[in-house]
């Protein structure tokens, strides 16, 4: 029935005004977001039929929630009611030399506290192409590890392809804890997605970052042998300030490393770039495109979003492709 299937949590966004620090003035902007939506909203606007998974409590705030992906194409029939509360997060975008920052209200949500058993995701994944998660989910709690095995475990069952975002949230658990958890999960995934240094810290991988090219491929094969994966994305952000960034990402099959263009871009918003080329790199791969153009595709994805406000990359296949191919080419220094 669908082309891909996301599981994991959507949570309010709260951010103040353009330039303001948190609580600095006397509102804050709202949207909606977290990986798995994200991912779930491009690859629909990318003409995947996209499901999204979730608990959300009855009520408008639950409502508002699942409407805003339901505006993109996104299938949320999936998703349960209940429970006492939607996760909130609070963004204060950087700028220049201060960084963006980040601040947690999700203890107790309706997602976190939902158990393996509710979700039949049999059924879901009855004749789906791919599931992705991230790896915010398991972190969340016992609970929703349990079902992030039931989910993995019920895609490979139906030969679904399985793409695994790393997404490691030091505020959320501990290394230890997170390699350990991770470490149940990755054999069954297909396509490994990870920040470069993250992967090579957690997994203690000791690639020399000195040249990030070859460390990227270095990486990539060794995470192949380790786990089995069919892929590994990996992509490296260059922060030159919270306002510029710089971004490229690879893909290994553990023999060949390919690689995008550099991208440099201004930053409208940054949060959701990663989902942004995870969501574009699983349209493509999804279609039977090669890695080479694939993995360039999504790093152009990745680049766009951050010109885009809020944690949806709002765009199209015409936007993503233009930069991708070169035409819309621009640099900062």
């Amino acid at each position: 029935m669908y082309d891909i299937v996301t599981f994991g949590e959507i949570m309010l966004r709260l951010s103040p005004p353009s330039g303001k620090r948190l609580f600095q003035g006397d509102s804050l902007d709202f949207c909606f977001g977290g990986s798995e939506a994200n991912v779930a909203v491009l690859c629909a606007r990318l003409g995947l039929r996209s499901a999204f998974v979730t608990k959300v409590p009855e009520g408008e705030i639950g409502d508002a929630a699942l409407r805003s992906l339901m505006c993109h194409g996104v299938d949320v029939s999936p998703s349960l009611r209940g429970g006492d509360r939607l996760g909130i997060y609070y963004y204060e975008n950087g700028a220049g030399l201060r960084p963006g920052r980040c601040v947690y209200d999700r203890a107790l949500s309706a997602f976190a506290a939902s158990s393996a058993a509710e979700y039949d995701f049999g059924a879901i994944l009855d004749g789906a192409g791919a599931l992705f998660l991230s790896g915010i989910t398991p972190a969340l709690s016992d609970e929703a590890f349990a079902a992030c095995l039931a989910a993995v475990g019920a895609a490979k069952e139906r030969h679904a392809a399985v793409y695994f975002d790393l997404n490691y949230r030091s505020k959320l658990w501990s290394a230890q804890d997170a390699a350990e958890k991770f470490g149940k999960l990755l054999p069954s995934v297909d396509v490994f997605i990870s920040n470069l240094y993250q992967a090579n810290e957690l997994f203690s991988l000791g690639a020399d970052t000195a040249d990030e090219k070859d460390a990227c491929a270095a990486a990539a094969k060794t995470l192949i042998e380790r786990y089995g994966f069919r892929a590994a994305a990996l992509t490296v952000r260059r922060t030159f300030s919270a306002s510029e960034n710089g971004f490229f990402a690879m893909i290994s099959d553990g023999k060949n490393a390919y690689f995008s263009d550099n991208h440099e871009t201004l930053v409208v918003d940054r949060v959701g770039s990663g989902d942004a080329f995870s969501g574009a790199l699983i349209s493509r791969l999804a279609k039977g495109e090669a890695y080479e153009s694939a993995v360039n595709y999504a790093a152009a994805a990745a680049a766009l979003k951050h010109s885009v406000k809020g944690d949806f990359a709002l765009l199209s296949d015409d936007e993503i492709g233009s930069l991708a191919s070169g035409k819309d080419r621009r640099t900062l220094r």
